[in-house]
Order: C-alpha cells, then structure tokens, then sequence
C-alpha cells in the first residue's frame, strides 16, 4: 500500500542496528551506503525518525518520533487534559525535557540526512535514483531545520556528519537557518530527478511540488509575500489540489491519496506502523480511548453562525449574559432532572442545585427542551463545527471492543450529567462515555473514527497524517496575496474554500459577510485556517506566525481548560512575552560552551 512504509518495515528489522545504535548527535560510520538495499534502508531511516514507536506514551515529553500533539496542545484550537508545563504561571526551566526533546528530534533527522547526504555516492545507484534520494535527503534537511527553527528561532548548522565531540557550533540566526532551508529546497526544484509530485509512483515521497510547499512556508515566515507567492502557484502547476468531496471524508483511509495531500506521514497496518491518534482523541465509547487532547471551548465559541455573522451564546440562550460562567451550566443539563423518579436523576438535579442555585435553575432550566434548546445554538453554525467536534445532544453511533453492550452501539449522545451509559444489548441512544467525566468537555469528532471495525484497537490507527496538504498551500496563497493588497485573487480562494464547506462567499459591501479591506480579509483567512487544521499540528505555529497567540489561546493574558459553558476546571495558560520562543535546553548549553542561554528563560 504505502512503499515507505515497506522499506521502513523491512529496515528496522533487518538493519536496525545500524540505524538507531547511534545517539542524535553522531552519525554512522558510512556502513549503510554500500549497497543499493542498504541504501535504500537507510533513506528509510530517515523517515524513521518521524514515527511514534511506543504507543503506549501519548504525553508530549514522553512521545517519540513527531511531536505532532504536543504541539497541538499548545495551539488554540486543542485543549489538553493534563498540565501543559510550558504555559503555566511560572514557567519552566530552560532543562525542561520538552524542550530537550524537541531539539534531539530534529538533530536525530538532520545527522540522518547528513549521513546519507554524505555517503549515497557509495552505493552504485543509478543516476535517477541516487539523484531522488539526494534530493530526499535535502528535503527532509529542510523539513527538520524549519521545525527546529519556528521553535528556537536559530540553531547550530551542521551540513555534513559530524562526531559528539565536533557538535560545538554556536547557533546561527534564524534567518541562516531558513537561508539553509531554501538553499536545500531549491536544489530540488531545479534536479530533474525530483518529479513534480509523488501520487503515483514512490507515492508521499518528497516531491518538487512538496519542495515549493515548504518553501513557501518560509518565506511566509520571512514575510517575502511574492515570492511566497510564487512558489505555491508551481504547487498546483505539479498536479496538487483541493479535495473535491465531502469535507469531513478526506480524513479517511480511504482518501488519503487524493490530490490534496502533498506530503503525508504514511501509516500501514498491515506493516506495522500505525498513530495512536485514537487513544488521544476518543473517548471511552470509542476504542476505550482517552481523550487526551479536546476541542478547547474557546474555539468552538468562535465557529461562526451559517449565515456568516459571529455566534453569541445570548443569542440563543437568553439570559446567558446575566449568569456567572459556573451558572451557565443551566443550559447544559439533560432534560428529566427535575421530573424522573429515578435516583440517579434526583441526585443529578440535587447537585445541578447546589452549583448553581435554586433561584437559576427554576429560571433557566427547561426539563423538557434543555437539551432542543442547546443543540440549536450548534446547528445553526458554519458547518465544519459539527464535522469537527462533537456537540452535546448529537446522536453518534459509537464502537468499542471493550465493552460488553454488544457493538454497535447506535445513536449515543454527550449528556450532562452522565448518568445512563447502557449495559449489555441496551445502549443504543444511551450517554456517549466520555473518558473525562469530572465535568462537560468536548469531544472531537475528526479523526475520531467510531465505526466497528475502522481500527483494531485504540492504537492501531492507519489513517495517513498530512505533513503538508494543499489546503494548506492555499491558504498561505491568499494570505500572501492579501497582504500584497492584491484582494480580489485572495478573496476568490477564500471563497473556493468556504464553498466546499458549504458556507456563504464573503464579499464586498455591507451586511453578515462583508470584507472591505486587508484587515478584514486577513482575521478572515485566519479563521478558515483555525477551523481547517484542528488536530494536524499547524494552528501553533499559524498563531505564532500572525502574532495572535496572546488573544487566541491565552485569550489576552489567561486561559485554561475549561467546561463547555466556560468555567475553569483545570490547569490555566498564562501568557508570557518571552514564551514564543523556546530555549536553546539546558542540557545542551552543558555540552557546548558556544550556545549562548535564551533571554527570559531559567539556566
């Protein structure tokens, strides 16, 4: 299905000890370039690096490979359960281990590149081969310095390998590093050897298409608007594109070679290699999974209403406005509270009482049509709210092996309190379980598969991760070409976008939808960036970029996990000036004397 993932299967078990026997900061011998099947198991090495091999860990610090929900756990769209160290009130030292991980992640990739880099000449390839592999090792140079670089901002360069004891290089600026980047990406776009695009023969491979993609990420960083813009029109022109179909269904197996995707981390079952993207998203009801990372409510709350105007709770909950945020709670509850003669309902209505007071509840609760009431204020939203997260009141068919019901279980809901989750043979249309069940989250529905026998277990997913995806690309067009005040092409993209969600155009003028200047057009592409990428690791790094981040995930100084209905409950994100850009670790400072401490973090 997946050629990577074949060479990977193979390379790891046949020539693992020449892979991974070397810490991140040394390089092998050479051994792995004598041979056209060594070769071609050392470019899989590469690849390697990217993936999670113990599924088991799902914290950020702990994870191996890419740190993909680490990251989006920091963006604005995810709220993470547990802790997340690097926004707390007093931030962490400069040893922290998230900080050391990451750094070892991306050297780990480039001493790999080097390697091959450095030693595919010995390996009797043909010209087009060895070409494409040398272009795949530059690529993925690129692909790990960039990374490096949108956290640290500047870092050591290393272009060839090097030993533990040569690893003394001062860090270079970040705009050497991205000068590295481009350098690299460039060389494949001018090989021949590079084809235009990788949905076919050697399919995700890195690509010239993928090569502009990138490329034109960085100089979005660098805010080089035309040539950013340049290199995302070639995207296209080497035969990448939107997805056509139905929004929510790109997110499938099934699809996942489609046009749209220019550079995905690949995943195979059937050779092992699988995320464990389900046990972080789902729920108890869904593959006994964990909900690990979930729809933070402040981004829900900024989905817009389908006819383009800003959703207001008071709108459809009058009297919101007039209630503290623990209060708010009245129009979450469950219908029959008041009225049902079962215990466990009383004892739920009791507690509602206590939390929000009798004088609340008499005014606000509806025993029968709270939850009608509720599940209106949803319905009635830009339609990628329901495809992406799932709302209380929603029936969902769910699955989980673990769970003695029988399976399916059809037409489950969110309900609060969770009081009914069903016994054996009697769940359907039961309380959807929630793994978190201290207070009311949000779940996601994206990549949150509940169908029996989408998956084997909670991890063993092999749904493809997009890396780089034309959405992406697109987006980036408009937002460059906005910002080159050439605003009718990027409001014609936006619109393409919108289209296949099936919102409204936006337009000249007045009224719901209208955009009349830069200003207004740029929160616009914004907004269909944060709601395109939920749970693709892009939002942190998109709201670092534009300079949101403060307002969006910290929501102008502190934020935190918090209920549906807004109260907080947990761990609080506390905005720093400094905090955008990560420390050179401390660790690292002790191996060499040349790097030099970031500013406002502790050694």
């Amino acid at each position: 299905m997946k050629n990577i993932i074949t060479a990977l299967f193979c390379c790891l078990s046949l020539a693992a000890c020449s892979l991974d026997k070397y810490p991140y900061d040394e390089v092998s011998s050479g051994v792995m370039w004598t041979s056209e099947s060594l070769a071609d198991k050392g470019i899989a090495g590469i690849y390697s690096v990217l993936y999670n091999n113990d599924l088991e860990k799902t914290k950020p610090a702990e994870t191996t490979g890419l740190n993909w929900n680490g990251i989006e756990a920091l963006g604005f769209n995810t709220a993470y359960y547990n802790s997340v160290t690097i926004l707390s009130s007093t931030a962490p030292s400069a040893g922290f281990n998230w900080f050391t991980r990451e750094w070892q992640f991306g050297y780990e990739g480039i001493h790999r590149c080097n390697d091959a880099l450095a030693n595919l000449q010995k390996a009797g390839l043909s010209d087009e081969k060895y070409n494409r592999y040398m272009c795949e090792a530059r690529f993925m140079r690129a692909f790990f310095y960039h990374r490096l670089n949108m956290l640290f901002r500047g870092v050591p360069i290393y272009k060839a390998p090097i030993t533990a004891d040569e690893a003394t290089r001062e860090a270079s600026t970040a705009e050497q590093v991205w000068a590295l980047c481009i350098e690299d990406l460039t060389h494949n776009i001018e090989c021949e050897y590079c084809p235009d695009n990788t949905l076919t023969a050697n399919y995700g491979r890195p690509s010239k298409g993928a090569a502009y993609a990138l490329r034109g990420q960085i100089y979005m960083w660098l805010k080089q608007w035309d040539l950013a813009i340049a290199d995302f029109e070639k995207v296209a022109e080497c035969g990448y594109g939107l997805w056509n179909g139905e929004w929510e269904d790109f997110f499938k197996y099934e699809n996942e070679k489609d046009k749209e995707m220019i550079f995905p981390l690949q995943f195979d079952e059937t050779s092992g290699y699988s995320s464990n993207i389900q046990n972080i998203i789902g729920a108890r009801d869904h593959y006994d999974a964990w909900s690990e990372l979930m729809p933070n409510p402040d981004f829900v709350d900024s989905y817009y209403n389908a006819d383009g105007s800003a959703f207001d709770w008071n709108d459809h909950l009058p009297g919101w406005k007039n209630l503290t945020e623990v209060q708010r709670e009245v129009f979450f509850l469950r219908d029959g509270l008041k009225s049902s003669d079962k215990d466990e309902y009383k004892t739920a209505y009791s507690g509602a009482v206590t939390r929000i007071g009798a004088t609340v509840m008499d005014t606000y609760y509806l025993d029968n049509g709270n939850e009608e009431r509720l599940m209106k204020a949803y319905q009635s939203r830009d339609p990628r709210l329901l495809k992406t997260v799932i709302t209380p009141y929603t029936p969902i068919d769910c699955y989980s092996p673990y769970h003695n019901s029988g399976n399916p279980m059809l037409g489950k809901q969110l309900r609060w309190p969770f009081i009914e989750r069903g016994t054996d043979g009697d769940c359907d249309g039961k309380d959807m379980w929630h793994d978190k069940r201290n207070s009311f989250y949000y779940l996601y529905r994206k990549y949150n598969e509940t169908e029996k026998g989408r998956y084997i277990d909670r991890r063993r997913c092999h749904c493809d991760f997009p890396l780089i995806r034309y959405t992406d690309v697109y987006l980036s067009l408009a937002e460059a070409l906005n910002e080159k005040d050439r605003f009718d092409e990027a409001l014609a993209i936006v619109n393409e976008i919108r289209a296949r969600a099936g919102m409204i155009a936006l337009e000249k003028g007045e009224g719901k939808n209208a955009v009349n200047t830069r200003w207004d057009l740029r929160k616009k592409i914004q907004y269909e960036k944060r709601v395109e990428f939920p749970l693709e690791g892009v939002n942190y790094f998109d709201e670092i970029r534009w300079g949101t981040y403060k307002d969006t995930k910290c929501q102008g100084g502190t934020s935190g996990l918090k209920s549906m209905w807004g109260n907080f409950v947990g761990h609080r994100w506390h905005w720093k000036e400094y905090m955008t850009i990560w420390p050179v670790p401390l660790v690292e400072t002790q191996r060499n004397p040349n790097l030099t401490p970031t500013e406002g973090w502790t050694y």
